[in-house]
């Protein structure tokens, strides 16, 4: 192969993610697998537990586009943007714990995916800066 082919073909590897993005990426995985978690253990039949699987599927869905958007390498204010959605989300599942008689386990789940939310959030944006 040519010379200038080689160097080409060089040119167009993507640039190396930040640690801050791929410490966010491995947090956002943590966080999908603790929803999956809780939504598989949470049944649905009283009123406060249907609430919480609404914000906790609706939390999940905001995982899922500020996953897309570190992905499709948005700019920082979108991503700024998909963190906040994905806080305000497990924000008010974590507000209908109040409104419910969750157990224990519960309520230190849904609170621990609070913090990692607030982790992800927080290094996205100091990473980014």
């Amino acid at each position: 192969m040519p010379s200038d082919v080689i160097e080409s073909q060089a040119d167009r590897r993507p640039e190396p993610m930040s640690e801050s993005i791929e410490t966010a990426e491995k947090a956002i995985g943590d966080l999908d697998s603790l929803n999956r978690a809780l939504l598989e253990s949470l049944p649905a039949s009283m009123p406060w537990q249907r609430q919480l699987r609404a914000g906790l599927v609706g939390a999940d869905a905001r995982s899922e586009v500020l996953r897309l958007v570190i992905a499709l390498g948005k700019s920082e204010k979108e991503i700024a943007a998909a963190g906040g959605d994905i806080l305000a989300a497990m924000r008010v599942a974590n507000a209908q714990l109040a409104s419910g008689r969750a157990d224990v386990n519960t309520k230190a789940a849904v609170l621990f995916a609070l913090n990692l939310t607030h982790r992800i959030v927080d290094g996205l944006s100091s990473g980014r800066a």
